[in-house]
């Protein structure tokens, strides 16, 4: 029987009440993945390297690092080299600046008697978030039968309410390949692991248009297909984003409608609108950077869509046409409010080993409970939310905290708060030879920095709900979807009170 047969078994025995049943088939799962989880690579990888003089972003070892390219570690060092060069493949310059100190405090001691897992204190005053359906409280891994996947991203199934629809990069760092890819798969929850349905599919993304890219950044135009994706519910539709070629500069940001990528949407694919139906790159106002990511896509009070670029060290956002261009940035509508705010609240810099960065997609929220009669939705207490990251890269080890932040869900979109302390997610752990980080594992020669605790990249959020979307409640669940050190994927589910208790408030917010 394949691992696959067995995950069919137990999406049927979800709905039965024989515990003792399950416990077996997860025993039978775990022996599966250990039986078929694929061996890890020899080859040497080698990453960037954070000692390079400003002026030398890119040298003879980027021939054996091109490999690497399309993790995180290697996207998010282009991004700052490019950031810190403009003259680097005609790149203009992206001021930087370092904001005041954040407030910190001391640890929280919340813990479980019987867990032996304990935060590593390195002087960061974490939230801690803990699982409202795994029994250890810890975030869920995501079985795949042995298809290596990380960056995962997961929206409710639109017919099956026991299921939800997941997205991933595909884990390909020990193969000789082209064609970067992203994989699919349906995934239920059974005793505290997400579990595919079936094999994990390609997502059938349409080709790369061929590359830009020239001198130094010549290497990214060898490596075709989508790269770290995001599939997230606007107000009407589900939408992929993804970086890959762009026709204006090296690397730019893709989206298209996802149901006309997903087999669970065929129902729908004849009566969609037909906006976002092919593939469309996604513009920024000027100027242009050679390196584009995580832009994200949030939706006002009336549901017009807008594209969010950059949140430091300026923001950068502007209105979103069908055909991908956008209008001018309207960010400066808001600027020298949220620039005070930011100042207020974004953690600490230094000049060249940390930076901001977007990670996720928006959601839409109103700060009172659904339970509540009187919480009715105004723009006096809803919002847009999202998650960024403050990036650290020390020892050749890239570590990320994420911070919520909440802005006006109508013009001028101003900042209307940024967490005081990042989150840190049940679970997570030092970085030791038992992360099986594939950044160690396929350079064995490689030591692993002391003092390290695992990267965990959060990529998504969603509603958990079945027929939620854009729009929720304090009260209401939702998935936070991460990816572990370029090598593994996991989520964790929490109510969305959870991510805002210690959201700090601009001055001028009234609460």
């Amino acid at each position: 029987m394949s691992g696959f047969s067995i995950t069919m078994l137990l999406k049927r025995s979800q709905r039965r009440t024989n515990i003792g049943l399950i416990s077996v088939i997860t025993g039978i799962l775990v022996l599966c993945f250990l039986t078929f989880a694929p061996r890890r690579s020899s080859d040497g990888v080698v990453g960037p390297n954070d000692k390079k003089k400003s002026g030398d972003v890119l040298n003879d070892d980027y021939a054996v690092y091109g490999a690497y390219s399309d993790s995180i570690y290697a996207q998010d060092f282009e991004e700052d080299e490019v950031k810190k060069n403009p003259g680097a493949s005609g790149v203009q310059e992206d001021a930087s600046k370092t904001t005041a100190n954040s407030t910190t405090a001391p640890m929280n001691d919340t813990k479980d008697e019987d867990d032996e897992y304990n935060p590593i204190s390195d002087g960061i005053d974490y939230r801690e978030l803990f699982s409202l359906s795994t029994t250890n409280r810890r975030f869920s891994s995501i079985f795949t039968g042995g298809i290596g996947i990380y960056n995962p991203n997961i929206i409710p199934h639109p017919t099956d309410h026991n299921l939800w629809i997941m997205i991933a990069q595909h884990e390909q760092s020990g193969h000789d390949i082209s064609v970067s890819e992203e994989v699919t798969c349906n995934v239920g929850l059974l005793d505290g692991t997400m579990v595919c349905t079936a094999e994990p599919t390609v997502l059938p993304i349409e080709p790369s248009i061929v590359g830009n890219c020239t001198a130094d950044f010549a290497y990214f135009n060898y490596r075709s297909g989508p790269r770290d994706a995001r599939m997230y519910h606007g107000p009407d539709a589900p939408y992929i984003m993804y970086g890959s070629q762009s026709s204006y500069s090296c690397i730019g940001i893709w989206m298209e409608d996802a149901r006309m990528l997903l087999e669970d949407f065929n129902a729908e694919k004849s009566v969609v609108p037909k906006l976002f139906t092919h593939a469309t790159e996604v513009q920024r106002p000027p100027p242009v950077r050679g390196m584009e990511k995580n832009f994200f896509l949030f939706w006002d009070g009336e549901n017009k869509a807008y594209v969010h670029h950059d949140i430091f060290p300026h923001r950068v956002f502007a209105q979103l046409s069908f055909d991908g261009s956008v209008g001018t940035d309207l960010a400066v509508n808001s600027a020298s409010k949220d620039d005070v705010c930011l100042t207020m609240y974004m953690p600490p810099l230094t000049p060249t080993d940390e930076s901001i960065h977007q990670a996720t997609n928006s959601l839409s929220i109103t700060l009172c409970n659904r339970a509540d009669p009187g919480c009715v939705p105004d723009d006096s207490n809803t919002f847009i939310f999202t998650i960024f990251h403050h990036k650290s890269y020390h020892d050749f080890h890239g570590v990320y905290e994420p911070y919520v932040m909440t802005f006006q869900r109508n013009a001028p979109f101003a900042i209307h708060g940024v967490s005081q302390r990042p989150l840190w997610i049940h679970g997570r752990a030092a970085l030791t030879k038992d992360t099986h980080s594939l950044l160690y594992e396929n350079d064995p020669g490689r030591e692993i920095p002391g003092g390290h605790t695992e990267m965990f990249y959060v990529t998504s959020i969603s509603w958990k709900t079945h027929g939620q979307k854009y729009h929720g409640y304090l009260d209401d669940p939702l998935f936070v979807a991460f990816g572990i050190e370029d090598t593994r994927a996991g989520l964790i589910d929490v109510l969305a009170e959870d991510l805002f208790q210690d959201l700090g408030f601009c001055p001028w917010v009234q609460h």
